[in-house]
Formats: C-alpha cells, sequence, structure tokens
C-alpha cells in the first residue's frame, strides 16, 4: 500500500497545491514527510493497513476487527502519515486534564518500513506536536506481543517504564502493554 492510492490533500489556504510548507513550520527540507487529518475519501486506503497482521493502531487485532470497528479508531485527531509515499497512521490523546501538558502517542507505519523510519517518524512528530504547544510527558504504550513497535520504540530512544503484563489474549497467549516515555522541564 502506497499514499499514491490515497487522494491528494486539499492545499491550505495561502499555499499552492504541492508547495512545501514554511521552512519555520513543517518538516525540514527533504526529510520526505508529510501528514494531514483522516477523510473519509481515505478510509478504503487506511482499511487496508489493517490487513496487516502486525498494524497495531489503537488495536492489539488488527486483521480481525470488523470495518465498523476500524473506522471507529480513527477520530478526528488521527493524521495520516506518508514517509516518500509509504503510509502510517498517528493520533495524540490527552493524558489528564488539557493544560497538564500530557500526552499518549499512538504511531503505527506499514511493515515497508524499517524501524529506523519509525524512530524518525516519532522525532519528526514530536518535533510538530511540540512546536505547538507544551509537552510535558509523552507516553507511548506498545503491545508485548508487537516486536516492530517494541523494536521502534526502543529506537527512538524512549524511556522503557515498565510492562503491565496479562491484558491480552493473542494467539492463545497473554500479552501486556509496555510503557514508554519521554519527558521534558516544563517551559514556566
Amino acid at each position: 500500500m502506497t499514499a499514491s492510492t490515497l487522494p491528494a490533500p486539499p492545499a491550505p489556504p495561502g499555499r499552492a497545491p504541492g508547495a512545501a510548507p514554511p521552512a519555520d513550520r513543517g518538516a525540514p527540507a527533504g526529510s520526505g514527510w508529510a501528514a494531514r487529518a483522516v477523510g473519509a475519501a481515505d478510509h478504503d486506503a487506511v482499511l487496508a493497513f489493517f490487513t496487516e497482521p502486525d498494524f497495531h493502531f489503537r488495536t492489539p487485532w488488527p486483521d480481525t476487527r470488523p470495518e465498523w470497528e476500524l473506522l471507529a479508531l480513527l477520530d478526528e485527531d488521527t493524521r495520516l502519515l506518508t514517509l516518500d509515499g509509504e503510509p502510517g497512521l498517528y493520533a495524540v490523546e490527552e493524558n489528564g486534564a488539557a493544560h497538564a501538558c500530557h500526552v499518549v502517542l499512538h504511531l503505527r507505519l506499514t511493515a515497508a518500513l524499517p524501524p529506523a523510519a519509525w524512530a524518525a517518524a516519532y522525532a519528526e512528530v514530536i518535533r510538530a506536536l511540540r512546536w505547538r504547544r507544551e509537552v510535558i510527558r509523552l507516553a507511548v504504550v506498545v503491545g508485548s506481543y508487537d516486536e516492530r513497535g517494541l523494536a521502534a520504540a526502543r529506537l527512538a530512544g524512549f524511556t522503557e517504564e515498565g510492562e503491565l503484563p496479562g491484558l491480552v489474549v493473542r494467539e492463545a497467549r497473554r500479552g501486556g502493554q509496555v510503557f514508554f516515555s519521554r519527558i521534558w522541564e516544563p517551559a514556566s
């Protein structure tokens, strides 16, 4: 699955279609990263992501969920993320009160991208998020059964906080959730 099957995003107001964002606000020149909101026109392509048995975006069972359940995972904060045409998804959720500056990041790329690309995706999403708002604590939760997700979180340099075991049954075995984080000093 590549981004070529996804509809082209509309150009933001004041920017020509295909033009790069301003240098101080977008991805660095040549990074290849792009992100936009997931729209109804993207649903068929996005649903195809979940046919990968380990596309664990907000679910431990991506390839066994019905369509309506997968679409329910795509809320208004879900973004389509692409690296040189290879797609993935991410979303940021408040963890506690909105003013607390604590968030949970859900990120999943397709199997076509190696863990190093995942680490770069985490870096780009975090950079953009911190440009828009203050973040004190960012959490990432990965299933203990998710080898690619664990490798990516470790490669991205998150602090591994521990595992809550036995939360999920997959393939007749119990698995847990591994908690990772990154913490920054408050601005004030």
